[in-house]
């Protein structure tokens, strides 16, 4: 009988729980390699991922495909086609037709973003069979059953963890033409979808149960109980990620003191990026990390990415990255210009340098070995469009991991069907568990249930199903999460009869102390004379120097910029808000509709100034939905007697000797009356203390009172947008006084001693922490 897993790691775990008999064991595979076997494409490739990027792009070149908001060019869509390919493997692994979705008028509103779909998959499909070629998308319609090896097998069981798609039970209903199948799988409330397929074969199973069935006959062959203990769980909360990794390593030593070997305990990570702040503080290697270390931490990788960022934008900062790399002038020649195979695979290999770690360059090779194959048939491209494209595929790639340390760091997919007696998962929370997918981006929950697609509750029930296994094929359980104003724990952690822990975050801050391999500060401080007044201070200026002055030192005394985001942040919602709001506002707020219109008007020509990504998409449309109720407000306030006076205006003035600055968002009157506002899109953090408010480092609504001062009697407040409500600040008075205190202090003080503040919320996130060494 060959026995067939859904991991490598199962079949590693099958083979060991013999290693102490003496008998022929089965063969074992996994269900991947299985299911390649299973089925073939006559006389057809099977494309790579650079050449299906090629070809999608090639197909997305006509003219209505700009509606899908997909930018085209090179790198911005290979970032963006993942989306596609996810969607239209999806339903063809589902086997469900997009025509389908013309039956259901519930998609009638995005009937044109459908079509569009609907001719960029026919224009790819047709390109895979110009080229002779297959991929996932086109395979279950392509795909022969391999009689001959499944007859080969005789028998075969199938560990089955999750749910199989449609395609995977056609093929199975194939296969037992050819050979015996037995399925061995758990049935819980989290796979119910398993349970409904075994009955559709005639097999009735009930939950709670491990069984066995015989596809063949449509028979229930051995049914047992699921668990046979109960777990000891325990939850500790942190209110910053800093503390998980000391976690983790105080759980370890909990469980090897209850008698449970460090070989049997797993530590897994949902957020697998954490691997490398562990890494850090692993300083006797007692972790082996089973997912290894993404090729993007090496330095070839570096090189690249850096020679990109210099041709997208060559100021100072690319170029000296470029220069610390070892990149030499002739590597950025002619980035631009169209390249055979051979030069560029020359050019490529320029990046890789002697003194790199021999395991990167051998995975780098090696793939540069079958990166030429694609180029001798992809023709001329520019360099710069080679190199992403060779970097998106090193991007999947990984570095084993040989510290040979007896507990395994693993991802949460890597879990499935493995038992440990401990079990350690960190990251637990909400926007992380569940794991979100991209495949819903084009259709709606609803329209999936109709055409049988898998649910939003599906995907959310096969996570939960992986994590009820590892938990309950364990003896003790240690989870933990972040809970602040902004995390929440995952849902999934009210499904768990835990004890919650509520130990001192400090002893947390002492572990880490003690393994960190690097000390926590490389450069304590500055001692600088300087003027603070020499230019107007503003708000943001004195922000900073209040809440860490070497971040102060570093921005305004150095000059150093904080590094540009590829993605879109804060800044870019704000922006973008701001421009909506000064443009609608030029006009008396009347008529809700008119507004609304005008919203989407100037969202439309400015749309170059911000990010071409699917993720901006979403969130500038989130707030032109949002503005709506802004707009009604607005509207209000107007009926109200309020009009606006000023909008985004440069204010200055010298108060008690010290000048000051700042641009006031919006200025509004009422007869005698006036109202200073500032625009909010976040959450707004007042005081409600006077122990709080005395420590407050923003002032803003306090600077723009002094700015303001000669009108006479003004008030202030900020503009809640995403509630669409004004909010005042109850201890105004206590900060203004504040605020001028701290005025005068710097303008007694010459000199200044600039030093690191740490504080671990805003350290994690600070664009400067390399410079400054310290570590969270």
């Amino acid at each position: 009988m060959t026995e067939i897993f859904s991991t490598a790691r199962q079949i590693r775990e099958f083979y060991e729980s013999f290693s102490h008999t003496n008998q022929l064991l089965s063969k074992a595979v996994t269900i991947a390699e299985f299911e390649s076997k299973a089925w073939y494409v006559p006389n057809r490739i099977l494309a790579d991922d650079d050449t299906r990027s090629l070809l999608m792009r090639e197909a997305a070149s006509f003219e209505n495909f700009k509606k899908l908001k997909i930018p085209r060019e090179f790198m911005a869509f290979l970032q963006n086609s993942e989306y596609l390919f996810r969607f239209f493997e999806e339903l063809s692994n589902e086997e469900t037709d997009i025509e389908q979705f013309d039956l259901h008028d519930t998609y009638a509103e995005f009937g044109e973003h459908i079509a569009i779909l609907k001719e960029l998959l026919t224009r790819y499909c047709a390109l895979l069979d110009k080229n002779t070629l297959y991929d996932g998308i086109t395979l279950p319609k392509l795909a022969h059953i391999n009689s001959s090896y499944l007859s080969s097998l005789g028998e075969i069981r199938i560990h089955l963890e999750g749910y199989l798609s449609a395609f995977e039970i056609r093929l199975l209903r194939e296969a037992r033409k050819f050979c015996r199948i037995r399925v061995l799988t758990p049935i819980t409330i989290y796979n119910k979808k398993v349970k409904k397929w075994l009955e559709e074969e005639g097999i009735t199973t009930s939950f709670s149960t491990l069984c066995e069935c015989d596809l063949n006959e449509g028979e229930l062959l051995k049914e047992t109980k699921l668990y046979d203990k109960t777990p000891k769980i325990f939850y500790q909360p942190f209110t910053s990620d800093a503390f998980q990794s000391a976690f983790v390593f105080e759980k370890i030593e909990m469980m090897t003191n209850l008698g449970i070997a460090p070989q049997n305990i797993a530590v897994v990570l949902p957020d697998e990026s954490f691997a490398l702040v562990l890494k850090e503080f692993d300083r006797f290697n007692n972790l082996n990390f089973a997912m290894g270390f993404g090729m993007r931490t090496s330095l070839f990788y570096q090189r690249g990415q850096a020679v990109l960022k210099y041709a997208k934008d060559d100021e100072i900062e690319h170029k000296k990255r470029v220069e610390r790399l070892g990149i030499g002038a002739d590597a950025l020649e002619n980035l631009s210009k169209k390249t055979a195979s051979a030069p560029a695979a020359s050019r490529l290999k320029a990046f890789i340098k002697e003194d790199d770690p021999q395991e990167e360059t051998q995975i780098i090779l090696s793939e540069l070995f079958l990166f030429e194959k694609f180029l001798d048939g992809a023709g001329e491209l520019p360099f710069l469009d080679i190199l992403q494209l060779f970097l998106k595929r090193l991007q999947d790639k990984s570095l084993d991991d040989n510290s040979g340390g007896k507990v395994t760091v693993m991802g949460a997919l890597e879990s499935r069907g493995v038992k440990y007696e401990g079990v350690i998962i960190v990251h637990f929370n909400d926007d992380i568990v569940p794991k979100r997918s991209n495949k819903d981006l084009f259709i709606s929950s609803s329209l999936r249930a109709k055409c049988g697609l898998p649910s939003v509750e599906d995907r959310e029930n096969l996570q939960r199903f992986f994590y009820d296994r590892l938990i309950n094929n364990a003896r003790v359980v240690a989870i933990s999460a972040v809970e602040n104003e902004d995390k929440l724990p995952s849902r999934f952690l009210k499904t768990l009869n835990f004890t919650k822990l509520n130990y001192d975050e400090n002893s947390y801050a002492d572990i880490i102390i003690k393994k960190a391999k690097t000390p926590k500060i490389a450069q304590k401080s500055f001692r600088y004379e300087h003027n603070f007044f020499e230019k107007p201070l503003s708000n943001s200026r004195l922000k900073t120097y209040l809440e860490c002055s070497l971040k102060y030192f570093f921005r305004y005394i150095k000059g150093y910029e904080e590094p540009k985001q590829f993605k879109h942040d804060a800044r870019d919602v704000g922006n973008f808000v701001h421009d909506i709001l000064y443009t609608v506002l030029e006009e008396p707020p009347l008529l809700l509709e008119d507004m609304k219109k005008r919203a989407k008007e100037i969202a439309k020509a400015t749309e170059e100034k911000y990010p071409k990504s699917a993720l901006w998409e979403l969130e500038r449309d989130i707030w032109l939905f949002k503005l709506e109720s802004v707009f009604a407000h607005e509207i209000k306030r107007y009926e109200e007697g309020w009009r606006v006076f000023e909008r985004e205006v440069w204010h200055s003035k010298e108060v008690d000797g010290v000048p000051l600055a700042g641009k006031i968002d919006r200025m509004d009157k009422r007869g005698g009356e006036w109202l200073v506002l500032d625009y909010k899109t976040g959450r707004i953090d007042i005081p409600k203390r006077e122990d709080k408010a005395y420590l407050a480092s923003d002032f803003q609504l306090e600077f723009y009172a002094l700015l303001c001062e000669d009108l006479g009697e003004i008030k202030t407040a900020f503009y809640d947008l995403n509630e669409a409500k004004l909010v005042e600040e109850s201890l105004f008075e206590l900060k203004k006084m504040r605020l001028l205190e701290h005025l005068q202090e710097l303008k007694e003080k010459k000199e200044f001693v600039f030093e690191a503040v740490l504080d671990k919320k805003r350290c994690l996130f600070c664009p400067y922490k390399m410079l400054c060494g310290v570590r969270i």
